[in-house]
C-alpha cells in the first residue's frame, strides 16, 4: 500500500515537471539555458530530490542487496572451489602414494617370488643330482656284484673243466683259504699290519 503511495507521488510530480518543463523549453528557447523562473527551478529540484528518494528506496538498495548477494554467493563458490582443488590435490597426492605403495609391494612380492622359485629350483636340482648319484651308485653296486657273480660262474666253470668235476662249496672254501694262505706267504708284511 505504502509503495502504491509513493508511485502515484513520483507520476504526479514527474507530470508535473513535464508539464512545466514544456512551458519552460518555450520560454527558454526565448531566454536561453538559465532562463526559466525560481517556481521552475524549485519544482525540478523537487522532483530530483524525490526521484532520488524513490529511487534509492525501492531500486538502488535493493540493487545493491542483490549485488552485494551476488558477490557474497560468488566469493561462496571461488572459496568452496579453491577447498575442493585443494582436496583434489590432497586426494591426488594420496592416491599417488598409494599407488607407489602398491608398486612397491608388487615388487617386493615379485622378488620374494623369484627368491622362492630359484632357492626351490635349487633344492630340486641338488634333489635329482642326490638322487642320480644314488641311481649311479646303485647301478655300479649292481653291475659290480653282477660281474662278480658272473665271474664267480665263469671260475667255477673253468675249475670244474680244469678239475674235471664240478666244484662243490666245500671244494669252493677249501680253495679261497688256499688262497689266502698263499697270499700271506708271499707277503707276510702286509698281512701283518692289517
Amino acid at each position: 500500500m505504502r509503495t502504491g503511495i509513493v508511485i502515484t507521488v513520483v507520476t504526479v510530480l514527474l507530470g508535473c515537471s513535464v508539464a512545466l518543463s514544456a512551458e519552460g523549453e518555450a520560454a527558454a528557447t526565448e531566454q536561453g539555458l538559465f532562463g526559466g523562473s525560481f517556481a521552475d527551478a524549485v519544482w525540478t529540484v523537487l522532483a530530483f530530490v524525490v526521484l532520488l528518494l524513490v529511487l534509492g528506496k525501492f531500486a538502488w538498495k535493493p540493487m545493491l542487496r542483490g549485488l552485494n548477494a551476488r558477490e557474497t554467493h560468488i566469493q561462496q563458490q571461488i572459496e568452496a572451489a579453491e577447498t575442493s582443488r585443494k582436496k583434489a590435490e590432497k586426494m591426488l597426492d594420496d592416491y599417488k602414494q598409494q599407488g607407489l605403495l602398491i608398486v612397491q609391494k608388487a615388487t617386493d612380492q615379485a622378488h620374494r617370488q623369484e627368491l622362492e622359485l630359484m632357492d626351490k629350483a635349487r633344492q630340486e636340482a641338488l634333489t635329482l643330482q642326490r638322487k642320480a648319484r644314488a641311481d649311479i651308485e646303485y647301478a655300479r653296486v649292481a653291475a659290480s656284484q653282477q660281474l662278480w657273480e658272473e665271474a664267480g660262474d665263469m671260475l667255477l666253470q673253468l675249475s670244474g673243466e680244469i678239475l674235471g668235476r664240478a666244484v662243490t662249496h666245500e671244494d669252493n672254501l677249501r680253495l679261497i683259504c688256499e688262497a689266502i694262505n698263499k697270499l700271506n706267504q708271499e707277503h707276510p708284511q702286509t698281512n701283518e699290519s692289517r
